[in-house]
């Protein structure tokens, strides 16, 4: 359990991270710092107007590195399980590249592409340490016993899927918008097929036989979260044009609305990886 707590936290602190992402973004603060990797040529500047944020986000990356490089060890040292292991060597990949990416998007000057694509890198580490945290929460060699046949399993499975994709697609017209200023339309219907893709998962979730907590219950917190999502990302269109180097309701907004939809992206996944679980036992090394 031990480890299970630690990729728990983990997590944690990269989803904070995210939340610290978005506020440079929304606080239009990403070139406060106009060099890389020390700030001003120092490890620590004067944390003034827009070096918070950019500055302060950098701080926090470097924690969750470094976090993240003791879980893969942990993971790769007491897992047996080769598709856990795998994730931990995934999230390692990606938290280097992420580093790069944020690199380059203060050298280069905030390319959009490049900004971008490390929007969405973060939200997809993020994801990977939810994953190693759902799969350190139980005894390593208990098997999953399906209660259904292969195609409800199938089925289970595949809504979940086709919510993680939509959600991550959702995430990437996000970044998008926000980055670009364009794109609103495709958000826009992206929300509605996301609604449609969570709204999937719950039907399964509560019409499939012998109802389990593993799926009830992220299904439950996807319906909780949609509904918040929607006002938040109607509260971020509206003050999105209100940047400031400030923590102001405008920048708060915008940072929740980010926020809330990798929670949904979160609980996407571990609504998929429950379902998946169903049928046999993990492979093991």
């Amino acid at each position: 359990m031990t480890l299970h707590r630690f990729a728990s936290l983990c997590a944690g602190s990269a989803f904070f991270l995210l939340i610290a992402g978005a506020m440079v973004t929304s606080t239009g603060s990403g070139l406060a710092v106009p060099d890389w990797p020390l700030s001003y040529g120092q490890v620590f500047p004067p944390m003034k107007g827009g070096v918070f944020f950019e500055h302060g986000h950098r701080v926090i990356a470097f924690f969750v590195a470094l976090m993240t490089g003791i879980l893969v060890f942990w993971v790769w040292a007491r897992e047996s399980h080769r598709w856990v292991r795998t994730l931990a060597a995934a999230a390692a990949a990606g938290i280097l590249l992420q580093a790069l990416l944020g690199g380059l998007t203060v050298l280069y000057g905030l390319p959009k592409a490049v900004s971008i694509a490390h929007a969405c890198l973060g939200q997809t580490v993020f994801c990977l340490l939810v994953a190693i945290a759902h799969a350190t929460s139980s005894p390593p060699d208990a098997p999953s016993r399906p209660s259904e046949g292969p195609a409800s399993l199938g089925r289970l499975w595949i809504a979940g899927a086709a919510a993680v994709a939509l959600l991550f697609v959702q995430l990437v017209l996000g970044a998008s918008l926000r980055h670009t200023g364009k794109g609103l339309i495709p958000h826009l219907l992206g929300a509605v097929a996301v609604s449609a893709a969570v709204a999937w998962t719950a039907y399964e979730a509560y019409s499939s036989d012998g109802a389990r907590p593993g799926l009830l219950r992220p299904a439950a917190v996807l319906l909780l979260l949609l509904p918040v999502q929607f006002l938040l990302g109607l509260a971020a269109l509206t003050v999105r044009s209100h940047r400031v180097a400030a923590l102001s309701w405008p920048t708060a907004l915008t940072a929740a609305h980010l926020a809330c939809g990798a929670a949904l992206l979160a609980f996407a996944v571990l609504w998929t990886l429950n379902a998946a679980q169903r049928g046999p036992g993990r492979e093991t090394a």
